[in-house]
C-alpha cells in the first residue's frame, strides 16, 4: 500500500536540493554512509505529453550573457502544487518517489526518483562552464540607487539577510544552550559529580602550575581551556561528521562554524573587540557569549573546590573502564602511537624525568626507545 508523505520543496531549490530533501526524507533513520549519493540518482518529471529529465544544467537554463542559471523546482514547476507519495523502498533496488499534484495522486505529472542510468547528453556536466554558473543572485551583483541625484553602487550586502540571520538563529537557540550547558556542566547537589578524568586532569594543571609557580590565573584557564574544550569540543561541534555518520552540507558547515566562533569566543578569557567591519555573523552571539564566559569560569572553579582525586582512584578508573570495554581497544595499535611519541620526543621525556627524580626510569625508557629506534643515539 502506498504511503503518502509530504515533502516541502521551494521553487528556489535547485534540482540537486530537492532531492537531497526527498533522500532526507526516504532515509532520514539510515547512517549517511549507506546512503544513495545525489549524484546516483535523476529527477523526471512524467507528463501525458511524455517525460522530462530534471537537470541543474541542461539546454533549458535560464542565460544572460555568459551567465548561467542553475535550473530550480521553479522552473520547471509551471504554478503547480507537489506533494509526494512513495512506495516501500528497499535498499540496492530501483527507487520508486513520485512528486504529484496536489489535485491529483493518481499519478499525472509525476516526478519520479530513480537510480541514475542518464546517458552522458541527457545532461550537461556539472564542471561545464562552472565559472559562469549562479543560483539566485550572481556573485558579482551590484545595487543601483539613487540619492538626491547621486548613483551609489555596491555589493549586495550580507546585512540585508539579517532578519533571516536573527530568525534562525532564534529557532536554534534552545539547542545552542543546551548544548553549553552540557559541555560545562557544573556539580550541583542534585548532580555533585564531574568525569574522573576531567577532574583528575584539572587538578593535574593546577598542580603543576602550583609547582612552577604560576600566579596568572588566565594561564591555567588557558591550559584547561586548550586541554578538552576547544581540543575536544571544539572539533565535535565545527564537525559532527567525525563522530555521527551524517552529511554535513556547505549551508550546516556555515551555521556550525558561527557556533563554534562563539564557543572559542567564550572559553577565551580576553575580551572580543568589535569594530564596524566585524561580520554580522560573529555579531550574532555578542550577548550570549558573556554570560558563557563567566559560566565557564564558575565550572572551572567549581570543579576545583571538590576534593581532589588520588592516583589510585585514577588507576583504578582507568583500569575499569579498559576491561569494561576491552573489545574496542586495540592494545598493539596504542603501543605504537606511543612509541611514536616516545622516539619523537625522547630527549623532552629523559629530560621531565631526570627533573622529577626518576634516574632508574630514565635508563629503561632510553633502552626501550633504542629496542624500538635502532638510529636512536
Amino acid at each position: 500500500e502506498n504511503e503518502v508523505i509530504p515533502i516541502k520543496l521551494l521553487d528556489t531549490d535547485t534540482i540537486s536540493q530537492a532531492k537531497e530533501k526527498i533522500l532526507d526524507v526516504l532515509y532520514r533513520n539510515t547512517p549517511f554512509s549507506r546512503r544513495p549519493q545525489v549524484s546516483e540518482l535523476d529527477l523526471e518529471l512524467r507528463k501525458d505529453t511524455g517525460t522530462l529529465l530534471l537537470c541543474d544544467q541542461d539546454s533549458s537554463n535560464d542565460r544572460d550573457g555568459e551567465w548561467i542559471k542553475v535550473n530550480t523546482i521553479g522552473h520547471y514547476r509551471h504554478e503547480m502544487s507537489w506533494h509526494s507519495s512513495s512506495a516501500p523502498v528497499p535498499i540496492n533496488t530501483q527507487i520508486r518517489f513520485a512528486l504529484v499534484s496536489s489535485s491529483d495522486y493518481s499519478g499525472y505529472n509525476k516526478v519520479v526518483v530513480y537510480e541514475n542510468m542518464r546517458s552522458p547528453s541527457s545532461c550537461l556536466e556539472a564542471s561545464m562552464e562552472r565559472r559562469h554558473i549562479y543560483h539566485l543572485v550572481k556573485s558579482d551583483i551590484t545595487t543601483s540607487n539613487v540619492v538626491e541625484g547621486e548613483v551609489i553602487q555596491g555589493r549586495l550586502m550580507s546585512e540585508a539577510f539579517l532578519p533571516r540571520l536573527l530568525s534562525t538563529k532564534m529557532v536554534l537557540q534552545p539547542y545552542v544552550e543546551d548544548l553549553f550547558k552540557a559541555i560545562f556542566a557544573v556539580p550541583t547537589p542534585q548532580c555533585a559529580t564531574v568525569p574522573k578524568a576531567v577532574k583528575f586532569l584539572f587538578d593535574f594543571l593546577d598542580q603543576r602550575a602550583a609547582e612552577i609557580g604560576v600566579q596568572d590565573n588566565d594561564t591555567v584557564h588557558r591550559w584547561k581551556t586548550n586541554s578538552l574544550p576547544t581540543r575536544f569540543w571544539f572539533s565535535v561541534i565545527k564537525n559532527p561528521d567525525l563522530v555521527f555518520d551524517i552529511h554535513k552540507s556547505a549551508t550546516v558547515d556555515s551555521c556550525l562554524s558561527v557556533i563554534s566562533q562563539a564557543y572559542i569566543d567564550a572559553c577565551s578569557t580576553s575580551e572580543t573587540k568589535y569594530t564596524k567591519d566585524t561580520p554580522s555573523s560573529k555579531l550574532l552571539y555578542v550577548n550570549e557569549v558573556r554570560g558563557y564566559k563567566t559560566h565557564i569560569q564558575q565550572y572551572y572553579n567549581t570543579i576545583q573546590s571538590l576534593p581532589k582525586m588520588e592516583k589510585m582512584e585514577m588507576d583504578e578508573y582507568l583500569k575499569e573502564g579498559t576491561q569494561t570495554n576491552q573489545q574496542y581497544f586495540v592494545t598493539e595499535s596504542a603501543l605504537y602511537e606511543l612509541a611514536k611519541y616516545g622516539i619523537m620526543y625522547s630527549a623532552e621525556v629523559a629530560a621531565a624525568l631526570n627533573e622529577d627524580g626518576l634516574t632508574d626510569t630514565v635508563q629503561t625508557f632510553e633502552d626501550v626507545v633504542k629496542g624500538l629506534n635502532p638510529q636512536h643515539n
